[in-house]
């Protein structure tokens, strides 16, 4: 099998010759900078010039004699949006810059991360301030330059193609316009407003699926669409007002791209923490991907998911815990957990092997090769 015959294989729920690997395909697959380049002097790789795909997270692009090395099933499309190369200014030890959303991000000289500052919509507004905003089009020519070649390059090659959505998820995005605290409140005593917010990023989005069928649509798998709707221990909202509020705007998005996209053609849906309550939920409006698979939160035990949703839904992740062993564990312990989350994943097929999240710079160089080592012992059925 080609990498995207592996991938496709699985995703159909068959079993394919071994499990796909995926690093550095999406915002929530890669590695960050210096993980990476201590991964690519492991491997005996050169880096030559290191470049972002998200500076919010300090994501590297990975250059693809590294991802041929680890032999990684998938390939992804960032559209040229503001995170991937913000044109930075300085200020007194601190980097900042305003992206294509009106937010202004910030980052300390020493720290990891840029950290949202400013929320574009923050305090008393209209529903005509939201109408009025000066918001980027989705169907933007610009988002899309240079895609064609690499998606033609990259499926004339046998890989799997992902591509990025536009933006974070309509609840994130509405969070950081308004500002979390503040968007809470909408959604309690203003409704009306929130939903407002809410469906002006539906329609963004499918402008930009739209026009990314258009120019790329024959090359694509999935497009990686993502909404954090949980923490660790439990929902970020109700049941309830996930169903009344987000669900049936979430469904518009899949039926958008299902209805944009020719197949083969999946859902992927990222959304972290305890989000087993309302897994049949996302069945419901046709999610057939779920992704990051976030094992240690509550609820989420990777026997019980498998055993109960194995059939409906395939398993993108997952693959190590990545809040507490990759980052602290010994290189022994990683391999043990990648060993467990694959036995308890794969079998039957309807797994991407992947980590829960992106590889963080906190993990020791050690634990990175014992857990690419311990997938190499372990992925082939």
């Amino acid at each position: 099998m080609n990498s995207r015959e592996r991938v496709l294989t699985t995703l159909a729920h068959g079993q394919p010759d071994r499990i796909p690997l995926d690093l550095g395909s999406t915002l929530v697959t890669g590695i960050m900078r210096n993980s990476y380049l201590r991964l690519a002097e492991h491997l005996g790789q050169k880096v030559t010039s290191l470049e972002l795909y998200d500076s919010i997270q300090q994501l590297a692009v990975m250059e693809e004699s590294i991802l041929e090395t680890l032999q990684v099933d998938t390939r992804g499309l960032i559209p040229n949006f503001g995170r991937k190369n913000p044109v930075l200014q300085e200020q007194n030890g601190v980097y900042h810059f305003t992206d294509e959303w009106s937010m202004v991000w910030e980052k300390p000289r020493d720290s990891l991360y840029f950290n949202l500052m400013e929320s574009p919509l923050a305090g008393d507004i209209t529903e005509k301030d939201i109408e009025d905003f000066p918001w980027p089009r989705g169907d933007d020519p610009a988002l899309f330059e240079g895609l064609e070649k690499k998606a033609q390059r990259y499926y004339q090659n046998g890989y799997a193609v992902i591509l990025e959505s536009l933006c974070s998820g309509i609840f994130e995005m509405s969070c950081r316009m308004r500002g979390l605290e503040q968007f809470y409140m909408d959604l309690s005593l203003n409704p009306e407003l929130a939903v407002k917010l809410l469906d002006k990023f539906v329609e963004l989005k499918i402008q930009y699926y739209q026009a990314a069928a258009e120019k790329l649509g024959d090359y694509i798998q999935c497009v990686k669409e993502a909404d954090d709707v949980a923490g660790q221990e439990t929902l970020l909202m109700s049941p309830r007002m996930y169903r009344d509020l987000f669900k049936p705007r979430h469904k518009q998005l899949f039926d958008a791209q299902r209805k944009f996209f020719p197949p083969p053609f999946y859902i992927f849906l990222h959304s972290d923490g305890a989000i087993f309550d309302i897994i049949p939920d996302f069945i419901e409006i046709g999610v057939q991907i779920l992704n990051p698979v976030q094992l240690t939160a509550q609820g989420m035990e990777a026997e019980r998911i498998k055993s109960e949703y194995g059939k409906d839904l395939c398993f993108w992740g997952g693959g190590v815990n990545t809040q507490e062993i990759l980052p602290t564990g010994t290189p022994q312990e990683v391999r043990q957990n990648v060993k467990d989350r694959i036995a308890a994943l794969a079998p039957g097929g309807g797994y991407v092997f992947a980590t829960v999240h992106n590889i963080q710079d906190d993990v020791p160089k050690e634990n990175v090769i014992a857990l690419f080592e311990a997938f190499k012992e372990m992925r082939n059925y």
